[in-house]
């Protein structure tokens, strides 16, 4: 199977980005598809998990979620740390600069559970996964985000199986908590 790009342009660059792709694709059977679709380009992002073993605790953030206003839902979601990637910066470092802005914890050695598309059919961002045990007593900093990025975030830690028990019932739900959360304990 195999494609090509046949044409490429963006008619919005702003905070995101949209690109509308013209391709051409192999089909299953035999022939080929020409398709034009938009595409969504923000980069790639983290969602680390921050854990305390020694007191079977994880640690949660919450903040002002634009997205759920569309719904006229709750729009300040309970998730982990996250953040997208900077320019030039690879997924390990956007890691622990978003543990120290977003939480005030620098992370022992982070574990990759994995990454995903968040929603391949419309945007190419692709979300890089991790773990990482810290001491819930020892913070480097206050987190709570960066001022300059208009984040206002609350931090706060619960016990590991209430965590899991929030994205049960749907205190947590947004993807990437919930993935985190259910690969680092559940699987």
């Amino acid at each position: 199977m195999d494609y090509k790009i046949l044409g490429k342009s963006r008619p919005y660059d702003g905070f995101f980005k949209m690109d509308t792709i013209r391709a051409e694709h192999d089909a299953f059977d035999g022939g080929a598809i020409t398709v034009e679709r938009e595409c969504m380009e923000r980069g790639d992002a983290v969602v680390v998990l921050l854990y305390d073993p020694d007191r079977d605790e994880v640690l949660l953030t919450e903040q002002f979620r634009i997205g759920p206003t569309a719904r006229d839902d709750n729009p300040w979601l309970i998730e982990v740390v996250a953040g997208m990637l900077h320019p030039d910066e690879g997924p390990l470092e956007c890691a622990r600069r978003e543990c120290v802005e977003e939480a005030g914890y620098e992370p022992k050695s982070l574990k990759p559970l994995g990454s995903y598309y968040v929603s391949p059919g419309g945007t190419s961002e692709r979300i890089f996964l991790y773990m990482s045990e810290v001491d819930a007593d020892q913070p480097v900093g206050k987190g709570g985000g960066l001022d300059s990025e208009h984040e206002d975030i609350r931090v706060f830690w619960v016990k590991r199986e209430e965590a899991l028990a929030m994205t049960r019932d749907g205190r947590i739900n947004s993807s990437g908590p919930m993935l985190v959360l259910l690969l680092a304990f559940e699987f």
